[in-house]
């Protein structure tokens, strides 16, 4: 005899059964409405199943985010069983990871199949890299050390020599010798008189065992500030305890490196700040826990325009979104990521008290006046951005991916709830 089931009873079956899948929250099965107590048993027995389904589905939904410290699955859940034992192997392998990065190149892996391989030859590679940089930093030490125990510059060798060579007394800061490319930088009594100072100030800090070592000073000259590299070496220079002083004028390759710096920081197109400073000035603000806000851009319809009108008109829309981000304020400081993405970061104390949200709203209602019209007077498109905010407090320990990912979620939520104005 077929077993029937009431349609009450297959309804709340069904219904319990979506939500599992489709809205957990709400996923239970009243058992006082069950026609009988072998319908009320086995709701309860489905629930118990689904309870176990459910957590299963949220376990292995942390362990794809990587949250390895998420909560743990209740006792009895056998049908976590195998996610179980990958947690445990995930945890294992970070431990042994972290293990690595200090310089334990012991570790082994050897349950994991073809990763085991690749993980364990990664290893090996870099215990011989280390290998290979220990043994060049003691080839490097022991040229070093020669040329330390060297007794002698002879004036023959140095003559015809860029550099400037200087000796002096270690103790009295006697000049003892010096070549004719330092007499000619000796431009005034007073400016040889500073180098000579700053010279004996470095020799009364080095020792006759100390190695070479690179110092760097800068002096104003006829208005002019001018940059030197110095090579020390300590030395027995006829009998006194000396330091050879091998200088260079940087000035010019301290001011070139200077302009390559800022080309480097620079976006090129819009003359705002670029990629790499704005992500370097985001990890010095949370490395020294300054408050902040970080408000993440993106240009609507860049492809549509790029597409239609052509890339000279998309570049002139990069263009009018970075001047109108530059008005946020003087001391805020605009980053263009890349393509149609932006980032602002505004200290706190540059605020001002005002509310962010308020002032990116006001932009984006001014870029729209920029807006290219045709011959009809109507728009050729619509000129709009869409915007996260995240705010950042001294008490942060967020990473900084972590802070860009949050407000980046926040723009798209925005660019989602604003998607209709955006119509063509």
């Amino acid at each position: 005899m077929a077993y029937k089931i009431s349609n009450k009873d297959l309804s709340a079956y069904y219904e319990y059964l979506s939500n599992v899948l489709y809205g957990p929250k709400n996923a239970h099965i009243n058992l006082d409405d069950m026609s009988d107590e072998e319908h009320r048993f086995f709701a309860e027995v489905l629930m118990q199943f689904g309870n176990m389904a459910m957590e299963t589905r949220e376990f292995a939904f942390n362990l794809s985010r990587g949250e390895l410290d998420a909560t743990p699955l209740s006792k009895g859940n056998e049908l976590a069983a195998p996610l179980k034992s990958l947690h445990a192997t995930l945890k294992h392998l970070t431990w042994q990871a972290k293990q690595i990065s200090g310089g334990d190149y012991d570790q082994h892996v050897d349950f994991m199949g073809e990763f085991s391989d690749a993980f364990n030859e990664m290893i090996a590679q870099l215990a011989e890299r280390r290998d290979e940089m220990e043994a060049e930093a003691e080839r490097n030490k022991e040229r070093m050390d020669e040329l330390a125990r060297a007794n002698s510059i002879f004036e023959a060798i140095t003559s015809n020599m860029e550099e400037w060579i200087v000796m002096i007394d270690r103790k009295t800061g006697e000049r003892l010798f010096s070549n004719h490319a330092s007499d000619s930088v000796l431009i005034s009594e007073a400016f040889d008189k500073q180098i000579y100072d700053i010279l004996f100030d470095f020799a009364a800090t080095i020792d006759n065992d100390d190695e070479p070592r690179k110092e760097e000073f800068s002096l104003i000259s006829d208005a002019a500030l001018q940059h030197f590299e110095v090579m020390l070496y300590p030395i027995v220079w006829f009998d006194h305890d000396a330091l050879a002083c091998v200088m260079i004028d940087a000035t010019e390759t301290k001011e070139e490196f200077s302009r390559l710096e800022d080309a480097a920081y620079k976006d090129v197109m819009t003359g705002v700040f670029n990629r790499l400073y704005g992500m370097k000035l985001l990890d010095q603000y949370t490395s020294e826990s300054l408050p902040f806000e970080l408000v993440f851009i993106d240009m609507d319809m860049l492809k549509y325009v790029n597409d239609v009108f052509g890339h000279a008109e998309g570049d002139a829309y990069i263009k009018s979104v970075a001047d109108i981000l530059q008005e946020v304020s003087s001391s805020a400081t605009v980053c263009r990521l890349g393509g149609d993405e932006f980032m602002v970061i505004i200290k706190e104390t540059d605020a001002d008290g005002r509310d962010m949200n308020e002032v990116f709203e006001a932009l984006r209602k001014k870029l729209a006046s920029t807006n290219v019209i045709d011959k009809n007077g109507r728009p050729l498109y619509h000129r709009s951005i869409s915007f996260g905010i995240m705010k950042v407090d001294e008490t942060n320990e967020l990473a900084t991916s972590d802070i860009l990912a949050t407000a980046d979620e926040r723009m798209y939520e925005y660019k989602k709830a604003h998607k209709q104005e955006r119509r063509i």
